[in-house]
């Protein structure tokens, strides 16, 4: 009966897994730009829609459709990466996009209620990274995919953005195209989400 019990606990947990949609539609509304001759602009919405952040992308950045050509991820993978690093923890996603090109990302935000960035940080000293008080930056590799994990303290908890490349992209073995796109996403593009200047992660 016990090993009956354990089997039937595995198979509703796969299934759990495998049913979390990462292919997210809600917490991103699109506003009017004040750059409109550059960026669109999005309001992020999150903490059950108790607070909110701008952010910006270039023309070709999708949201609110799914087109698996250019979606690098499955769920299941995901949801792995996501607990590679944080594994007791299930975010409220509030961001998911892509663009139109084979060559870049995907990109996913996350809030963590009642986190805090010092026991984030904790859980990154094995990989590449950069931190200070308020925020901790990291570039690693998980699987097949290059990933950029990036936190910020707000409000009850931390913030999280993941970026993945596509890792079926022969034409950029050492991802200096993927890099370059997320470097100036996040640090140049989105510069006002962070606490003083950031340096790219190279």
């Amino acid at each position: 009966m016990n090993g009956l019990v354990k089997i039937i606990a595995v198979i509703v947990l796969l299934s759990f897994i495998s049913c979390k949609n990462y292919y997210y539609f809600n917490g991103q509304q699109k506003v009017e730009t004040d750059h409109p001759d550059k960026y669109n602009k999005f309001v992020l919405t999150f903490d059950n829609g108790k607070q909110n952040i701008p952010f910006y992308t270039y023309g070709d950045y999708r949201f609110k459709k799914i087109d698996k050509q250019y979606i690098f991820f499955k769920n299941s993978e995901m949801h792995k990466l996501l607990h590679y690093k944080v594994p007791k923890k299930n975010g409220e996603q509030f961001l998911f996009m892509y663009n139109n090109q084979p060559t870049f990302s995907n990109i996913l935000g996350f809030f963590y209620k009642d986190m805090n960035i010092e026991d984030v940080k904790k859980l990154y000293t094995t990989v590449k990274h950069k931190e200070d008080e308020n925020q901790i930056f990291s570039r690693y590799n998980f699987d097949k995919f290059q990933v950029y994990d990036l936190y910020k303290t707000v409000k009850g908890g931390v913030i999280r953005f993941v970026a993945v490349n596509n890792p079926g992209y022969s034409k950029d073995p050492d991802y200096k195209w993927f890099n370059r796109e997320i470097n100036t996403m996040f640090f140049d593009i989105n510069h006002s989400l962070w606490d003083g200047y950031i340096e790219p992660l190279n």
